[in-house]
């Protein structure tokens, strides 16, 4: 792998920003960051040509795979290429490191999904598919439905093979996290059913058998001896936050209300926001505003969860629009969920000793586009908007064409 500088760049490191720096990409390692660097033996150089350098972006809970394999319901996509075909869309939003969320013991999702692959097929296609030639750093986070009782040994042997890198358990059951009873009837109610029959339905979900109890302490204490860290999800009361930070869990993800966010946070856990919130201007059910909630110093991290392009326009909008300075918005999708998922020791912020994933992002119009992603030293994705492409050509006396 041959050495390379980008040059005449604004750096952005955890603690500020570097204007017109130079930065040297040695082995795959960032070596050296100056005002200017020898380019003596140097053969490759990278002009940023101003644009904002940055790590790059880190998402430890994005739905995203799933959804490429089954983009509509009963539309089964082979998922090896699902993986391939979804990395070269993450390299161009700037990922550099994905923890793809797969669900486990989740029957509603699998239902509407109508997929003929079992979660098995899914988890180890994606694992195995993640150790051989690929444009990312993939790592699997494993979502656990608590009603998913017949799942749990599945779920053990899981982490047992070494396919896990993050554990999270999640409750949908109505009446409690994201929905409400209210919601949950008048949800049904929308489906054409009475009110009637909608408060059987919520009945029967309150009576469905769940982990809880010694089986969920085990499932995280397991976790725990594998060095795998633990999230909990869509926690809505301080008393809730309270029990799982006692089993060992160490993130609190999507956090319903700034009361739980902030209990969380002075626990010293990790605390999770979806970066779609930020950029619709809001959150889908109703719940805490993520904005608000990193505005109060309560949200740490960001993770794409539905949308992947979510984050690097949340960075910028909460740079632009919230106040928040250049390197804090950044260090919210790079830096500390890199600190949430036990991998900041080499990746996940600008430093030197650090692996080079790195992303050049230059304003279009005032929007966030990705010119330059690259993994490990490794240039895996590469852009430029027509604009700029056709004044290269003039440039270059070289020919441009209208057609397209």
């Amino acid at each position: 792998m041959k050495p390379f500088i980008i040059n005449n760049a604004t750096i952005v490191t955890p603690g500020g920003v570097l204007n017109n720096h130079s930065l040297l990409v040695e082995h795959g390692i960032i070596t050296h960051i100056a005002p200017r660097i020898n380019e003596e033996y140097i053969t490759r150089i990278i002009d940023a040509d101003g644009a904002i350098l940055m790590p790059g972006i880190i998402d430890i809970h994005t739905d995203a795979m799933d959804a490429e394999i089954v983009p509509r319901s009963g539309a089964d996509i082979p998922i090896a290429i699902a993986f391939k075909e979804l990395e070269r869309k993450m390299s161009g939003c700037g990922f550099t490191t994905v923890y793809h969320s797969l669900h486990l013991g989740y029957d509603m999702a699998e239902l509407n999904s109508r997929s003929k692959y079992t979660r098995e097929q899914v988890f180890e296609t994606v694992f195995k598919t993640s150790k051989g030639s690929t444009l990312l750093n993939n790592k699997i986070h494993l979502r656990f439905e608590l009603s998913g009782v017949a799942a749990y040994d599945e779920c053990l042997e899981l982490m047992d093979k070494g396919y896990i890198a993050l554990l999270s358990v999640m409750d949908h059951t109505p009446g409690q996290g994201q929905v409400s009873k209210e919601y949950f009837i008048k949800y049904v109610m929308k489906a054409g059913q009475t009110e009637a029959d909608a408060i059987v339905a919520y009945e029967q979900r309150l009576a469905t058998p769940r982990v809880e109890g010694e089986m969920l302490e085990k499932m995280i204490g397991h976790a725990q001896k594998l060095h795998i860290p633990v999230a909990s999800h869509d926690d809505d009361t301080i008393e809730k936050v309270d029990y799982m930070h006692g089993l060992g869990v160490n993130i609190c993800e999507f956090p319903i209300n700034i009361e739980t966010a902030q209990h969380a946070a002075e626990l010293g856990m990790h605390v999770v926001g979806g970066a779609s919130n930020i950029l619709r201007g809001g959150s889908l059910s109703g719940n805490l505003s993520m904005k608000e909630a990193v505005l109060a110093g309560v949200v740490d991290s960001l993770c794409s969860d539905y949308y992947p392009p979510a984050i690097l326009h949340s960075v910028f909008k909460l740079y632009n629009e919230a106040g928040l300075s250049l390197h804090e918005a950044v260090n919210l999708a790079t830096l500390n969920p890199a600190k949430a998922a036990g991998i900041s020791h080499h990746t996940g912020s600008i430093e030197t000793g650090k692996d080079a994933d790195l992303v050049i992002v230059k304003l279009v119009d005032d929007i966030p586009m990705v010119t330059h992603t690259i993994v490990n030293g490794h240039i895996v994705a590469q852009a430029s908007n027509k604009t700029n492409y056709n004044e290269h050509l003039k440039l270059n006396n070289l020919e441009v064409s209208d057609e397209q």
